[in-house]
């Protein structure tokens, strides 16, 4: 059985070390191969004014049916545009959006997303 796997989309190395931390194997949006049986958490970014970046609207648009779940980080000083991109995923392709978070993101925040792709995963060991 495979794990979930974390695909990330990475400018400045913040949402690397986000995905980095969860535990699971970790992809980068543009190096990742599908496999029929892959389930996968998404952890993006936010772009200019809260958009959803290319490259992860193109990972998207190919592979929608297998993500559970995405992290967004941001930085508050976007006021309402703070992890945006998070709401638009969320809305547009029907996928939860499980956190936006700040950076590479607390201790607190990594747990919350472990937490939450274990009651959410299908593929919970038995």
């Amino acid at each position: 059985m495979n794990e979930v796997i974390v695909i990330f989309d990475s400018l400045t190395g913040q949402t690397k070390k986000f995905a980095d931390n969860l535990g699971f194997k970790s992809v980068h949006v543009k190096l990742y191969e599908g496999s029929p049986d892959d389930e996968i958490f998404l952890v993006t970014r936010s772009i200019n004014f809260g958009q959803i970046p290319l490259t992860t609207k193109d990972f998207l648009d190919t592979y929608k049916e297998k993500v559970i779940g995405v992290a967004v980080s941001g930085n508050r000083n976007w006021g309402i545009n703070y992890g945006k991109a998070g709401e638009s995923i969320e809305s547009y392709y029907g996928i939860p959006l499980v956190l936006k978070f700040e950076g590479s993101g607390y201790k607190s925040d990594v747990l919350k997303v472990k937490e939450w792709i274990s009651n959410n995963s299908l593929k919970k060991e038995v």
